[in-house]
């Protein structure tokens, strides 16, 4: 089987140099290089995909050639299988979940998405202690990632390949009007070990894992069905914009907002900077409680509904 290479597009001249990152045994990852230069003279042929559709066309080309293999755990302890995770989720879903209308599983499944491929990755280390990424900023950032996950969701087709690359493209646009990478960039720190990683290996080695989860999940659907498939990701409520619990999230936020001593500030009551952090944007720019409201229920993202790092709306960023 011939290697596979992904070039994801870049904001011009953001990437000088970055390590090759080997995928499943037969994709890479490289940035901005040229491919005879990675290959070398007499080097091994590469089919090249420029974009998730030409991923997609290559894999298609050897789907006879692999199937799904349970990842093995290296510290020997049994675990559930991905396949009986699967059935679970969706048994769980119906329960839970079973009187929710379509647009709703779509939403939900999208958080999870969302939490997989993008929250709980070296994003998460990028917001990690002394960051310029806040609270706010982060729970902006998710939203507006949960909203493109959902974009891209469907009880009739799902691009899972294109889902992972849309989530790591370093081009992408987030609310603060950084892409990705420069998100990246702005909290890399090499004199600081939580933040000393190049962001740039980070969004490679996102897009392998994005690529692996693509692949995996086409297999999944193969298997169990797109409503299954969708519907096991369906299992819990975090909390998230999208979840069937970011209303009343919202709501205890808005009712905490102009009040110091309520209960939902306890955990930051005691920061130093907690006194400059209540007057948040948020309450300054809207000119009720129940417009606040609605822009935190329908548009997190949108800068008029900024939190600042002290206005936590609990749950929207577990």
């Amino acid at each position: 089987m011939a290697p596979i290479t992904i070039r994801p597009v870049v904001t011009d001249g953001a990437i000088d140099e970055c390590d090759d990152v080997v995928l499943w045994g037969d994709v890479q990852v490289i940035w901005d290089h040229d491919i005879d230069t990675v290959n070398g003279p007499g080097g091994p042929e590469y089919s090249v995909a420029d974009s998730a559709a030409e991923l997609n066309e290559i894999l298609d080309e050897y789907a006879a050639d692999y199937e799904y293999v349970e990842p093995e755990r290296s510290d020997g302890h049994a675990r559930p299988s991905q396949r009986e995770l699967i059935r679970h989720g969706a048994q769980e879903c119906a329960s839970r979940f079973g009187h929710l209308d379509e647009d709703a599983l779509l939403w939900l499944a999208a958080t999870r998405i969302t939490l997989a491929l993008w929250r709980n990755t070296s994003v998460e280390n990028w917001h990690a202690g002394s960051s310029p990424l806040h609270d706010g900023t982060m729970m902006r950032i998710n939203a507006a990632t949960t909203r493109l996950v959902r974009s891209m969701l469907s009880f009739d087709h799902v691009d899972w390949v294109a889902v992972g690359l849309a989530i790591v493209n370093p081009s992408r646009v987030l609310p603060t009007g950084q892409s990705v990478l420069e998100l990246g960039l702005a909290c890399h720190n090499p004199d600081d070990p939580a933040h000393e990683d190049d962001p740039r290996e980070d969004l490679a080695e996102m897009a392998q894992d994005a690529i692996g989860w693509g692949r995996a999940y086409r297999l999944h659907e193969r298997e169990f069905g797109l409503r299954t498939l969708i519907e096991s990701f369906c299992a819990f409520d975090n909390g998230w914009f999208g979840a069937p619990g970011w209303g009343r999230i919202v709501d205890r936020f808005v009712a905490a907002v102009d009040d110091r001593e309520h209960a939902h500030w306890r955990v930051h009551r005691d920061r130093p900077s907690f006194d400059e952090q209540q007057g948040t944007p948020t309450r300054a720019r809207a000119k009720s409680p129940q417009q606040l409201a609605e822009y935190l229920r329908h548009r997190p993202e949108r800068r008029g509904s900024r939190c600042g790092s002290g206005a936590r709306l609990r749950g929207s960023h577990p």
